[in-house]
């Protein structure tokens, strides 16, 4: 009989392995986040998190994740504490509207109540995007949320796998709370990143397309034509 414990033992290695790299990624989280003096931190913590994340994405598994996510903390600091500021005074905003729609009726109760809800699922697309988009693209200030916004609603099937993965994510953490302060930041993260990862290289893959004119009506119809011919010569021999 073959042997297999080599292989397993091998699997299991890399198990482990992973399983200290989230567990270490979220020791730096909150490290920095805490020498950031928590207000100053999370933001630059949280930005540099995605980065490591994004680099296991792009398949450099491997890469020092201290000195990345250190170089990126410190390039981040200024830019991620203003993306991540400007997503609190937004939800301040909306919770200071949701607040006054309970003193309001009539018309106007209407109408704030259908753009509050619009306002809130923008700024639901912001809070999910926004960072991955800026530790992934170099543009400029505002640019990250107008962005962030567009790939979202460009791409419905990541939301939801989005939405789905993070919802299972939350209940595991509270039927099993002492993952917590080792893997929670870190695991969510990563459901985040990865789902948005896919969404930008489907954005590539679609702006491939356009380029070689593959999504044209008279290129679809070239193809559906080659594939009857293929078809009918096989018949034929």
């Amino acid at each position: 009989m073959e042997n297999n414990y080599g292989f397993l033992s091998t699997r299991f290695y890399r198990l482990m392995e992973w399983i200290w790299r989230f567990a270490y990624l979220n020791i730096l989280w909150l490290t920095f986040t805490v020498l950031g003096l928590g207000v100053f931190g999370l933001f630059p913590a949280t930005a540099s998190a995605y980065s490591v994340i994004r680099k296991w994405l792009i398949k450099d598994p491997d890469t020092p994740m201290f000195s990345v996510f250190w170089s990126n903390y410190k390039a981040a600091f200024f830019g991620a504490n203003g993306l991540g500021y400007c997503l609190i005074v937004m939800g301040y905003i909306l919770y200071f509207n949701y607040n006054y729609l309970a003193v309001i009726s009539g018309l106007e109760h209407t109408v704030i109540l259908f753009f509050w809800y619009v306002t809130v699922t923008i700024y639901i697309l912001l809070v999910l995007f926004l960072f991955p988009v800026y530790v992934h693209y170099q543009l400029k200030f505002f640019q990250y949320f107008k962005v962030a916004v567009l790939i979202a609603v460009a791409n419905p099937l990541a939301l939801v796998s989005m939405a789905l993965a993070l919802i299972i994510g939350s209940y595991l953490f509270r039927f099993i709370p002492g993952l917590i302060p080792f893997f929670s930041v870190s695991v969510l993260l990563w459901l985040i990143m990865w789902n948005a990862v896919h969404a930008f290289e489907r954005i590539v893959r679609k702006k491939q397309r356009l380029a070689n004119n593959e999504d044209s009506l008279i290129f679809r119809t070239r193809q559906l034509k080659e594939k009857i011919s293929s078809a009918t010569r096989s018949v034929n021999d």
